[in-house]
């Protein structure tokens, strides 16, 4: 009977394929990360900047084993537009199996967790660390 059992688990199983793919960690973060560049650049004064106007193209992968699911290995590339000029930036991920990432942008490209905003004061930079969650439903 147990026999049974696990067999029917991996049958059942055989279709079961995670939410967390390249693709789909990738358009979360773009749209993320567009909204973040647009809030760093209005606290430093420019009001130009615009998540759509960013037009992000990210590229996550994860750079274990696995190409899918949750860990601490994903690497996501995101190439996007600031006044005509094209740029490119990596972060390290963490995604969790809920769905849920964080982050990291990596000290040369995000190089401080606080900008001195317009207003003088000193703020933090959205950039430098940020989480965001996709749809695992699906």
């Amino acid at each position: 009977m147990k026999r049974l059992a696990g067999a029917l688990v991996l049958v059942l199983c055989a279709g079961c394929s995670t939410a967390l793919t390249p693709a789909r960690v990738s358009a979360s973060f773009g749209e993320t990360f567009a909204g973040l560049y647009a809030t760093q650049q209005s606290r430093l004064g420019r009001t130009d900047v615009t998540p759509a106007g960013v037009r992000p193209n990210a590229r996550c992968a994860r750079t274990g084993t696995s190409a899918d699911g949750p860990g601490q290995d994903w690497l996501c590339r995101v190439a996007y537009i600031d006044q005509d000029t094209a740029y490119t930036q990596s972060f390290e991920m963490q995604v969790k199996p809920d769905g849920c990432w964080t982050a990291d942008g990596p000290p040369t490209t995000q190089p401080a967790e606080l900008v001195d905003a317009v207003d003088g004061t000193r703020t933090p930079n959205p950039l430098s660390e940020f989480d965001g969650c996709l749809d695992t439903s699906r």
